[in-house]
């Protein structure tokens, strides 16, 4: 975990931070392997048997005054007694990590059954728009092929396609099999049969290891949908106009709530990765973007949307569903006409998910991107808790996650990679601000807990949290 400063020194009180004209706060950057000075975490077990202060539940650390049976919390300054168990383990403070550095990653226990946890196995469904190219197609083909090089052992992998219909492929028998069913057009309509009744989800979600000539075999058939079924499946559009029928909308939350049926049974985190070749025009969640010509930047017109901002809610709301259903999504836009990402990117940015934009085919590094992205180390199901002392409080905080309902200041993140960022401005408790002639200093505490996918024969190191 890395943790930065916007300022070397914290303004004194609440009039030093007006005058000072400067941002006041921290990023973080919890998943990376070394924090802003370049040291190593200290490693240590038994992280569920670290001592919190029973007025701000803040962890114990090494600011803390340690006493015989007690300890003062460096953060709030109460009085905290201490359990045997605890006593016992300060005797020998040197195999203690939060005894040796206030950089510190403990083990949690795991929670569930060792065969509970064999099966929470992670998912990659890629959803790929059929309203395309066959150069889109062919590209968005290698970049399958190099995620499936990418994806861990044990993954299981799922191929969805969608237009003015949703395709689901069983790879699983000897030769690819695709049932579909039709998205209405009326935004207001949803399926007539729920996925689950399309195409039961273990049927859908293949082992990667066992099937990878099938998953490949069943990339090699998709074709765009001519012209003449677009036609046929499109409704009309605004004013008359023939719209390309392609329903991303509806086809995301169906696959949303197929997935989140087995959520923390039959995974424990699911990537959707969403191929896109143009706005969603058909069904739920269409987009009417002929408005957002370049004649707008020339003419001056709409001066309203100069800033092109988002012109649905819908992707913000269908984001919530993803994360409830413990999905993380990727989008890859790979297109010159505009797309409306303003309403699109809360589906990337609330799920902890990356959003892609290429202009063309012909230079598109999306093969080399995503294998880049699914070979870093990342964590996933993560909770970050910011602390301070009670001279100052957090104010907001910004970042691809999303905040707790219950808990201030708790955020919950899908999935973390090593160079994820986050970030977090401060304010003032009271105007008195901190006191000059004391040595008591500005606190600061950070909780990440997380966990991560390791080899079966080291699932005992599963589930890790670190606390800075």
């Amino acid at each position: 975990m890395a943790v930065r400063a916007t300022v070397s020194r914290f303004p004194s009180d609440p009039d030093a931070q007006e005058a000072s004209g400067l941002p006041w706060g921290v990023t973080v950057t919890p998943f990376a392997t070394k924090d802003e000075n370049g040291a190593a975490p200290v490693y240590g077990s038994d992280g569920h048997m670290l001592p919190r202060c029973e007025n701000c539940y803040a962890y114990f650390n090494t600011y803390c005054e340690l006493e015989q049976w007690a300890w003062t919390c460096s953060l709030c300054g109460s009085l905290n007694g201490l359990s045997s168990q605890a006593i016992a383990r300060y005797t020998h403070p040197q195999s203690c990590a939060e005894m040796i550095s206030s950089f510190i990653d403990l083990d949690l226990p795991l929670e569930g059954s060792e065969e509970e946890t064999m099966q929470a196995r992670p998912v990659y469904v890629a959803a790929v728009d059929l309203s395309s190219s066959e150069e889109f197609l062919e590209l968005t083909r290698s970049a399958l092929q190099a995620a499936l090089e990418a994806v861990p052992s044990g993954a299981l992998f799922g191929l969805a396609t969608f237009s003015h219909k949703i395709g689901l492929y069983d790879v699983q028998g000897a030769i690819p099999v695709v049932k579909n069913v039709f998205i209405p057009s009326d935004t207001e309509d949803t399926l007539s049969l729920e996925l689950e009744d399309v195409m039961p989800l273990s049927q859908f979600l293949a082992p990667v290891e066992t099937f990878k000539e099938n998953i490949t075999s069943a990339l090699e058939t998709l074709r765009p949908t001519t012209s003449w079924e677009r036609t046929a499946g499109a409704a009309q559009g605004l004013d008359g106009v023939l719209m390309g029928g392609r329903g991303f909308g509806l086809a995301m939350e169906s696959l949303f709530n197929y997935l989140g049926s087995e959520y923390g049974n039959t995974f424990a985190l699911a990537r959707v990765f969403a191929f896109l070749s143009g706005p969603p025009d058909h069904g739920a969640g269409q987009l009417d973007t002929r408005r957002y010509g370049e004649q707008y930047a020339s003419k001056g017109e709409d001066a309203d949307r100069a800033l092109l901002p988002e012109q649905t809610p819908f992707y913000k709301d269908l984001a919530a569903v993803a994360v409830q259903a413990g999905v993380c999504v990727d989008i890859f836009a790979i297109t010159n006409e505009y797309t409306d990402l303003a309403s699109l990117k809360f589906l990337s940015i609330e799920s902890g998910g990356s959003l892609f934009l290429y202009s063309s085919t012909d230079d598109s590094t999306l093969p080399q991107d995503i294998y880049r992205m699914l070979s870093r180390p990342y964590a996933f199901n993560c909770i970050m808790r910011l602390r301070t002392s009670s001279e100052f409080k957090p104010g907001h905080s910004y970042g691809h996650f999303f905040p707790d309902p219950q808990y201030e200041n708790v955020q919950h993140i899908i999935c973390c990679d090593s160079y994820a960022t986050y970030a977090y401005d401060f304010d003032f408790a009271n105007a008195a601000g901190f006191a000059r002639h004391t040595s008591e200093q500005p606190m600061l505490q950070i909780a990440f807990q997380y966990t991560v996918v390791v080899p079966p024969e080291e699932l005992s190191s599963e589930g890790l949290g670190s606390v800075s």
